[in-house]
């Protein structure tokens, strides 16, 4: 068995592992077009705020590749992958063949159309490359474009390294596909508070200066900087997918079938380059967070070595709090309305309970949570988690789940009203005890 695996993120560790955990003798080939590898895109920013250096940010080794008798092609672009030959290009010229190859190949970070985005001193943060630049921008004053969780991120590295930061959102709100509008002021006043300036309802539309980026300019001012962060999202990277003829989701990501398997025999595919399906949303959908393409990698690598084995689906999960030092998560769908898959006779409930630091809301479909946002306290999250990818009724415990004090045996009795869902250790354990 040859195996390919291209990408050198979670999912493609997390396959290498699996594989690994069942094949230990056949070759892998792993491509990976960073020329650092093993390194956490999650923690870029805290490079950026020269919080963490470099060797801090792997989450593997260094000697990882040998210990798992891995022949790593580190800095090497895949051209090419012929599925009917079984073969992979590279740029450099040269052919492997395969048996299995999985796609990880993630997302690309989104250059927006704005005149004048070529300037010097416009970066986006999704790469390696792209944080020793931001890393090495010399200046007193930023402006970091769009106010998602990278966005946000980002915009309080620079601050922290002493800059003049300015957030700018076209839309109403920060953090706007993860939070709702009450959890994201609550935000947004404790970004403020640490001396950034925040504008949502306000689009980037020209970037001044000769050669080099000197303002923003946006539909109400001008505003003067020496550094500009873009961080508008990423879609996933497809280039390869699509010159192979994988088939495509109508989300624009790969289209997998519960192996990981996509459209062509023997080739999977894992992470954010692919759509899954969404526990919250009763759909694919694609969720691309660091988690997920754990999991999503693991599956793969199973199937890639024999063992049969399904994803059981995905759910989003966001959470900004070590970031500002203020807990703040939310998982699954945060607005009714974004499920649009709705089905006439579906009910939904936004369950909310407010304090002057605390938010909490949970949102129910038909009596099982679909989506919860905490702020101020995610404390026992993880409960609300396991059960809304168990998709339980849980009406008759909201207070329950809204309590401060929620513990685990508190709902002992829903798990075992529903024992045929809970059937993992660790739960059968917790019914076992007999309390």
């Amino acid at each position: 068995m040859r195996y390919i695996i291209i990408g050198g993120s979670a999912a493609a560790i997390s396959a290498v592992e699996a594989i690994r955990s069942i094949d230990k003798r056949s070759p892998i080939d792993l491509f990976s077009d960073e020329k650092t590898p093993l390194f956490s895109r999650v923690l870029l920013p805290y490079y950026v705020a020269e919080e963490l250096t470099k060797p801090l940010l792997n989450f593997r080794a260094l000697d990882f590749f040998e210990e798992n008798n891995i022949t790593a092609h580190i800095g090497v672009r895949v051209k090419e992958i012929s599925a009917d030959a079984k073969t992979v290009q590279t740029e450099t010229g040269e052919t492997f063949e395969f048996d299995k190859l999985l796609l990880a190949t993630g997302g690309k970070a989104i250059v927006p159309n704005i005149p004048g985005i070529d300037k010097e001193g416009i970066s986006t943060l999704k790469t390696m490359a792209d944080a020793d630049r931001v890393y090495n921008l010399k200046g007193k004053k930023a402006v970091v474009i769009g106010a998602g969780s990278i966005g946000v991120e980002s915009c309080i590295s620079l601050m922290r390294r002493g800059l003049k930061v300015t957030l700018i959102e076209q839309l109403s709100q920060v953090l706007p596909t993860v939070f709702d509008d009450e959890a994201a002021s609550i935000i947004k006043a404790v970004v403020e508070e640490m001396g950034i300036e925040v504008l949502t309802g306000e689009r980037a539309t020209r970037f001044t200066g000769n050669g080099r980026v000197q303002g923003v300019v946006t539909s109400t001012r001008e505003i003067e900087c020496d550094m500009v962060v873009l961080a508008v999202g990423v879609r996933p990277d497809i280039t390869l997918a699509k010159g192979a003829g994988i088939e495509i989701g109508s989300l624009g990501g790969i289209k997998i079938d519960k192996q990981m398997l996509t459209s062509i025999p023997d080739i999977y595919a894992a992470g954010d380059v692919c759509e899954t399906f969404d526990v919250a949303r009763n759909t694919h959908f694609i969720n691309a967070i660091w988690p997920m393409a754990v999991e999503q990698g693991q599956v793969a690598g199973l199937n890639m070595a024999g063992q049969t084995t399904e994803y059981g689906g995905s759910v989003r999960m966001n959470s900004i709090g070590n970031f500002i030092g203020f807990p703040a998560m939310s998982m699954g769908v945060t607005h009714p309305q974004e499920c649009t898959y709705v089905e006439e006779d579906c009910h939904f409930q936004e369950i909310k309970t407010r304090s002057k630091n605390t938010y909490k809301k949970i949102i129910l479909k038909n009596g099982c949570i679909v989506g919860a946002i905490f702020v101020g306290q995610t404390q026992k999250s993880g409960i609300i988690t396991a059960l809304l990818r168990k998709q339980v009724d849980v009406t008759d415990f909201i207070p329950v789940l809204l309590s401060r004090n929620l513990n685990f045996m508190d709902i002992l009795p829903l798990v075992r009203r529903n024992a045929d869902r809970f059937t993992e250790p660790e739960f059968k354990e917790l019914m076992d005890t007999g309390l």
